[in-house]
C-alpha cells in the first residue's frame, strides 16, 4: 500500500470561497473512489487556521499499489480536477510512503 500525502497552500480568498472551493474539491476527489483502479480511499482536511506559515489543505490518498498511485496521476479524472484547482495554489508539498 502507498500513502500519497498532499499540502497546499492557496491564494487568497474569502472564507465564503474557500469553503466552496474546498466542498467541490473534496466532493471531486472522493468519486474517484471507485473509479481509479487501485484507489482505496480519499482524506482531504483543511488547516484549522491557527499558523499562517501552515499549509491550508491536506490530501492524503492511499493506493493498493505504486502502480495503482502513478494510474491514479494520470487517470483522466483526476487531471481534470487538477487542472481548475492547479490555478488556486500557490505552493505545493508531497510525500509518498510505502504502508
Amino acid at each position: 500500500m502507498i500513502q500519497h500525502n498532499v499540502v497546499w497552500k492557496l491564494v487568497e480568498q474569502s472564507t465564503s470561497e474557500r469553503s466552496a472551493v474546498l466542498t467541490r474539491f473534496a466532493a471531486e476527489l472522493g468519486a474517484l473512489v471507485g473509479v481509479v483502479p487501485g484507489l482505496v480511499s480519499v482524506s482531504l482536511t483543511p488547516d484549522v487556521g491557527e499558523n499562517p506559515n501552515n499549509f491550508d489543505v491536506s490530501l492524503i490518498t492511499i493506493h493498493e499499489s505504486r502502480a495503482a498511485l502513478a494510474t491514479y496521476q494520470s487517470h483522466p479524472d483526476h487531471v481534470a480536477i487538477g487542472t481548475w484547482w492547479g490555478s488556486l495554489v500557490t505552493h505545493r508539498g508531497a510525500v509518498d510512503s510505502e504502508i
